[in-house]
């Protein structure tokens, strides 16, 4: 009995020791595997019977490599800490004492799988990890399980070491803790390496007739293929496109191709470089998605949505970035910098005729009539005023004085010779009292002083009416206001009038849009559940005051339109609508319909369009790797360009507008308050020079027409005027000869 107690106690103290030396072993080799994975912040997790001196021993080896670390016994307490430090987008990573199966359900219901969150599981088994549920450790959660096949050797499986996401659990690496060293470095393989190859998978990309960012033809099982609206064929937009690059997608019953489009294009480039391939799918209700329910827990409509539920990979296709869809799906590096803008009719034009006689506005005409106006009563008052001022006891000028009220005192003349002299250029032998008249033509006279000024303004030949130094100053004056003011103005203002004349002013502000929504009753169209709807409806300022307008005159949300084609669509038949959206779908579907007929705003505000994925994607930073890299090659803005040339041709004489407004987007992403007039394209195609013709000088021929009638009736009532005073003289002479008669016979 002696022997057999003795060697059961030496089986069990050496079954101890085994425990003892395998539990020290497998904390140092968590430690050394937490050293290696080098986070910034470790919680610890205890589910299963664990005893506080190994896990005090852990903990404080962990702490040894200057790594944070936090207890949690409490299952429910650990779920509101990750969910914290998730909304924050801060990374953790938890170590937890318990079998995976346990609580890799409650994680998928939580939302809590996200690439910023590791979960490694250690229970202590020796096998690896082959009855988990695949579906419940698909993307993006990650997980990492360690095993304990042998005595000091651990070894760690990973869910994401390869980029096929069907949640199998790989080996990875191992520890041997015999000789402290581990098979690979780092611990786990980096996002950016797994998923810089994607090894031909298949993403789910849902897509949305919107061009020109994608063309999509809807056809049944005859062939028979259509566009989504009447009027989107590729004859109104005038491009050709490659087979090879068309989508096919087929459902139960009809089908869908996309036919290309810049997103196609660029989505394309995208899974070639990483080595991928994609299915279209058609979103509900063929919109890009709206927010449901209450703000804090919101679900998205649409593509969107898809992205949320987790049924689609990603999304490309002009979604532009906001705060309420960061809520719901993370977005990438943008693809494009775009502007918003509102489209409206263009400026009615002005006749060319009326054109000649309107160089100016209604409020610059009054003060230069009023101008030429006085200008002779103040060079009458110039002059006249020195004359007034001197006294006539001067014996020197008492004489002249004396002559110049005789004069002043007798009846004016019918005529002056000063007239006649200046109209014929010739100066006629004057008598005693044209000689006495002549001599006091020197002293002012306000008929002269206005018939003067009047001849400075029309740019004609006149002698000063006085050699005054004033009268001189005065006559440069009005002389260098009717050459470089007035003459000069009206020349560059009617230069630009024959060039676009226009009846109206455009509308490319806000402020004109408000003017003319109160004013004129103008309505606002804006696209249904997309990103500027959302930017009018929580903006501020002069956006916010023109959705209370909206809101206020629409009939059940009639200011909404299922998709800015629409818009377009509505405006051209009633040019009493305004179109909000982006300026290059604005400007793409008013290309189509005709450019000259739209009036495009100035820049709003750049907003930005990226790719939208899941919550937690792990491929984000590989992806965006690529898009910078093809943004900083320009090679994104080369492939916009290629669709504009594609659809419209490219432009003789200048650069296109997809170039401009490239260009411009990079300047608004470096400064954002250069936004301005200088934002317009520079050219359009369908601006052609027309030669000129008589009927844009009638306007001059018109202006003739006029002077040459007021000048004949002038001169007809002159000379009536001259005879009806000759008569009138000759008939007093004759009174008065007959009169002296009369008295002296009687």
């Amino acid at each position: 009995m002696l022997l057999v107690y003795g060697a059961t106690q030496g089986r069990r103290n050496l079954i101890a020791l085994y425990e003892r030396s395998n539990q020290s072993g497998m904390i140092r080799g968590i430690s050394e595997m937490v050293n290696l994975l080098a986070p910034k912040s470790l919680v610890i997790l205890v589910q299963n019977e664990t005893k506080i001196d190994r896990l005090d021993k852990l903990t404080v080896m962990i702490h040894h490599h200057n790594i944070p670390t936090c207890v949690f016994y409490d299952l429910e307490g650990y779920f509101n800490l990750i969910e914290e430090k998730l909304k924050k987008s801060l990374e953790i990573t938890s170590l937890i004492f318990c079998h995976p199966e346990d609580m890799l359900q409650d994680m998928t219901d939580r939302r809590l799988a996200h690439r910023l969150s590791l979960f490694i599981f250690y229970w202590g088994a020796t096998q690896p990890p082959a009855r988990l549920n695949s579906a419940l450790l698909r993307e993006p959660l990650r997980v990492a399980i360690i095993t304990n096949p042998r005595r000091n050797i651990f070894r760690i499986f990973y869910n994401q070491a390869l980029p096929n996401n069907r949640g199998e659990m790989r080996s990875v690496n191992w520890f041997d803790g015999n000789d402290m060293t581990f098979k690979r470095m780092p611990l786990l393989p980096l996002p950016t390496k797994v998923y810089k190859n994607f090894q031909g998978r298949i993403f789910t990309i849902p897509v949305i007739h919107k061009p020109p960012w994608h063309f999509i033809v809807y056809g049944n099982a005859s062939g028979n293929a259509e566009y989504m609206t009447n009027n989107s064929n590729s004859d109104d937009v005038g491009f050709e496109l490659d087979l090879e690059r068309n989508v096919t997608v087929e459902t139960d019953d009809n089908y869908f191709t996309v036919k290309g489009g810049r997103d196609h294009n660029l989505m394309q480039l995208v899974a070639d470089r990483m080595n991928f391939s994609f299915q279209y799918v058609e979103p509900p209700e063929k919109i890009q998605g709206i927010a449901l329910g209450s703000e804090g827990n919101a679900s998205f409509s649409g593509a969107l949505g898809m992205l949320q539920r987790r049924e689609a990979d990603l999304y490309l296709g002009d979604v532009a970035v906001t705060w309420e869809r960061m809520k719901a799906v993370e977005f990438s590096f943008f693809t494009l910098a775009d502007s918003a803008a509102f489209v409206t009719h263009a400026p009615r034009k002005l006749n060319e005729a009326l054109a000649l006689v309107r160089p100016f506005q209604v409020t610059v005409w009054p003060p230069v009539i009023i101008t030429i106006i006085i200008s002779g009563p103040i060079l009458y008052v110039i002059i006249s005023t020195p004359f007034r001022w001197k006294s006539p006891r001067e014996p020197s000028k008492g004489s002249i004085l004396q002559r110049y009220k005789a004069a002043r005192n007798r009846k004016p003349a019918f005529y002056n010779m000063r007239y006649i002299e200046e109209m014929n250029y010739t100066r006629f032998t004057a008598t005693r009292q044209t000689r006495l008249m002549r001599e006091n033509d020197n002293f002012p006279s306000l008929d002269r002083c206005i018939w003067y000024t009047i001849n400075v303004y029309l740019r004609q030949s006149a002698n000063i009416p006085y050699d005054g130094h004033l009268a001189r100053f005065f006559s440069i004056l009005l002389w260098l206001c009717a050459t470089y003011v007035l003459g000069d103005v009206y020349s560059a203002q009617l230069t630009s009038q024959l060039a676009r004349p226009a009846r109206e002013s455009p509308i490319n502000t806000l402020g004109r849009l408000e003017y003319r929504m109160a004013r004129d009753g103008y309505e606002l169209l804006v696209e249904r559940q997309s990103g500027f709807h959302a930017a009018l409806v929580n903006s501020t300022g002069v956006l916010q005051r023109l959705y209370r307008l909206t809101r206020k005159r629409s009939v059940n949300d009639s200011f909404l339109v299922t998709s800015v084609e629409v818009g377009i669509r509505v405006l051209q038949n009633d040019p009493k609508h305004a179109v909000f959206g982006g300026r290059e779908t604005l400007y793409f579907n008013t290309k189509r319909y005709g450019a000259n007929r739209f009036q495009l705003s100035e820049k709003l505000y750049t907003r930005y369009s990226a790719v939208a994925v899941q919550i937690g994607c792990p491929f984000l930073d590989s992806l965006n790797e690529v898009i910078m890299r093809l943004f900083e090659a320009g090679i994104v803005e080369k492939i916009t360009i290629a669709e504009y040339e594609q659809m419209f041709g490219r432009q003789k004489g200048g650069i296109s507008h997809a170039e401009e407004t490239l260009r411009s987007a990079k300047s608004n992403s470096d400064c954002s308050d250069m936004d301005g007039p200088g934002g317009k394209r520079k050219s359009d195609s369908n601006d052609k020079l027309q030669p000129m013709n008589l009927r844009m000088l009638q306007g001059a021929f018109l202006v003739l027409a006029c002077g040459h009638l007021l000048g004949g009736v002038c001169l007809f009532v002159e000379r009536h005027m001259m005879m009806i005073v000759c008569y009138s003289n000759a008939l007093n002479r004759f009174w008065q000869r007959g009169k002296r008669i009369f008295i002296r016979r009687h």
